[in-house]
């Protein structure tokens, strides 16, 4: 099928990859398997150029008005590819309504084949769901076009599991400017920078026990409210002894790309197009992770999807994680802590997301009292106000609180 050229081989360094075992996780190196899965919509059914390769569009095919093409490339086999006539209207329909039931905390109700998150894994993944049983995958780079950038894929469901549940993934708005080359194998350390207090925004009470908490294998320094300045940000990041940086804060993501997203520090808010120098001046040794905890972005604004999409290569980073919407800071801070803590087990970064995903479904990553435990029974979050026990008080398992915040970039 001519959809396939969409997709270039798998680069030869991912080849190379070889992550760590990560043995109180349950995750075995031996078994990870990654590839890469292209979205993209092609031409309308009844346009030039929008049948099928082979003969003339099919009465259904005439009744769809564009195409959603498939393709999965593997570290080792042929790319496989599948096109799925579709309706745009519906499509778009589906997730309204899906995104209204996260925004709720409603009942997705999954066990429905006709329900929002059925009918949206099964046009976005459905097709090639034997092939990625028959061939094992674990890990996904998606790469989604515009208008697909901000579907919640970990709150597909395809009848038996959470996508989240079944695949670790990232997405990545383009592979011609992702690297998926293999991590660097030093492991340098975390810059965790974070506002709590802001003059016209709502305050982040837990920012501060975010911070102490986080566990980095190289060590972590900490820069909290009026130390956090924009200056600070933009010099202290481009230094190559920083892997790793994470920054829990307001953050907007609105309409018209990186110009218009911001990011809100101790002292005063930044530009992400201003990430653009951090980008140059860590060309030759990219950041391994860029973390911004808390964003600020409307639940389903296509308009505003590009400047999320683009974090990671406008942070100059290997790999980036940013929220969707808004998701309650409680969530937040647990999901954070929670998934540096399977990193440094040795989890790649999608596996980490995973598990700590599956944490959250299963509940034992969970609420009592005042206070919220890890997976491993450990206190991750203490004191918490009647008023944030009461946010949280029917638990963390509802895809609203797990399934916004995504990996963008590598995976690994």
């Amino acid at each position: 099928m001519a959809l396939i050229a969409l997709v270039q081989p798998w680069p030869a360094g991912a080849r190379e990859l070889q992550p760590s075992e990560g043995a109180e996780t349950g995750f075995r190196a031996s078994d990870y398997n990654p590839a890469i899965l292209s979205l993209s919509f092609s031409a309308p059914a009844n346009e030039p150029g929008g049948q099928q390769q082979g003969g003339e569009p099919t009465s259904e095919e005439k009744s769809q008005d564009a195409f959603l093409d498939l393709v999965l490339v593997t570290q080792t086999g042929e790319p496989f590819g599948r096109r799925v006539a579709v309706r745009k209207g519906e499509l778009q329909e589906d997730l309204k309504l899906f995104y209204r039931q996260l925004a709720r905390q409603e009942d997705l109700n999954a066990e429905d084949p006709a329900s929002p998150t059925r009918r949206l894994f099964s046009v976005m993944l459905g097709p090639l769901a034997e092939e990625l049983e028959r061939q094992k995958i674990t890990t996904l780079v998606i790469a989604a076009e515009r208008g697909l950038q901000a579907v919640p894929f970990a709150a597909l469901h395809d009848g038996k599991q959470y996508m989240g549940e079944r695949f670790a993934f990232s997405i990545t708005p383009s592979l011609q400017l992702t690297s998926l080359a293999p991590p660097s194998q030093k492991r340098g350390r975390m810059m965790a920078a974070g506002a709590s207090k802001f003059t016209d925004l709502a305050p982040l009470p837990l920012v501060t026990q975010e911070l102490n908490g986080l566990e980095n294998r190289g060590g972590v320094e900490r820069f909290l409210n009026q130390e956090f300045t924009p200056k600070l940000l933009l010099d202290q990041a481009v230094q190559d002894k920083y892997q790793y940086v994470h920054v829990a804060t307001h953050a907007e993501f609105l309409p018209g790309g990186p110009d218009k997203a911001r990011i809100y520090a101790g002292t005063g808010s930044i530009s992400l197009n201003s990430f653009a120098d951090l980008r140059q001046r860590r060309k030759d040794d990219p950041i391994e992770l860029f973390a911004l905890s808390a964003c600020r972005t409307a639940l389903g604004d296509q308009d505003s999807e590009l400047g999320f999409a683009g974090l990671a290569l406008q942070a100059g980073a290997r790999s980036a994680i940013g929220s969707l919407w808004y998701v309650d800071d409680v969530a937040t801070s647990a999901f954070f802590l929670q998934f540096y803590r399977y990193l440094n087990a040795g989890l790649p970064k999608a596996e980490a997301m995973q598990a700590t995903r599956k944490a959250l479904i299963e509940g034992t990553l969970h609420r009592d009292a005042d206070k919220i435990f890890a997976a491993d029974g450990s206190v991750l979050l203490t004191d918490l106000t009647t008023e944030q026990q009461q946010r949280v008080a029917k638990g963390l398992e509802h895809p609203f609180f797990w399934s916004g915040i995504e990996l963008l970039g590598v995976p690994w």
